[in-house]
């Protein structure tokens, strides 16, 4: 006579032996994938080296969500679309939070400050990034320069408009 245990016990032991092999195969995977992520330097923000720095224009699709009530824009000469994108709210205590492209990634900058010193020209920070807003007194209108500072060694500056939505 068959025990009525035999085969709830025969499919938990069927169970346990399938559920192992899947975590085995799983692991594997999970380490090569953090190796590759260790690996590619390519994923990190661009915060040193001998590479000149190369800001460039951000595309409508590549744009960060931003907070803020109001917007400022640096747009590099030469190029089609702002290179730095910043937003704050009205209120000296607010946070401007922006969005620069470097070597073809968008990376987040923050400064404080509010809407009207973002207006005026600010400094944003980031991982690896200070970049710095200054408005220029030339008589031409919105001039401004960006100068981008790597934290581990490199600086340039960039003549352009800066352009805030009121």
């Amino acid at each position: 006579m068959r025990s009525p245990l035999v085969a709830p016990l025969g499919v938990l032991f069927l169970l346990a032996a399938c559920s192992g092999q899947a975590q085995t195969e799983d692991k594997p995977a999970q380490a090569e994938t953090t190796t590759e992520t260790a690996k590619d330097d390519s994923k990190l923000p661009d915060t040193g080296g001998d590479a000149p720095i190369e800001l460039t224009a951000i595309e409508k699709s590549e744009l960060l969500r931003l907070d803020g009530d109001h917007e400022c824009r640096f747009i590099i000469k030469g190029q089609p679309g702002p290179a730095l994108v910043a937003k704050a709210s009205i209120g000296d205590d607010e946070l401007a939070s922006g969005a620069y492209k470097i070597s073809g990634k968008v990376l987040r900058v923050a400064g404080s400050g509010g809407f009207k010193a973002l207006d005026k020209g600010m400094t944003l920070s980031g991982p690896g990034m200070k970049l710095e807003v200054a408005r220029v007194a030339d008589g031409a209108k919105n001039a401004a320069t960006l100068t981008a500072a790597r934290t581990y060694g490199g600086e340039r500056s960039f003549d352009g408009q800066w352009s805030c939505d009121a």
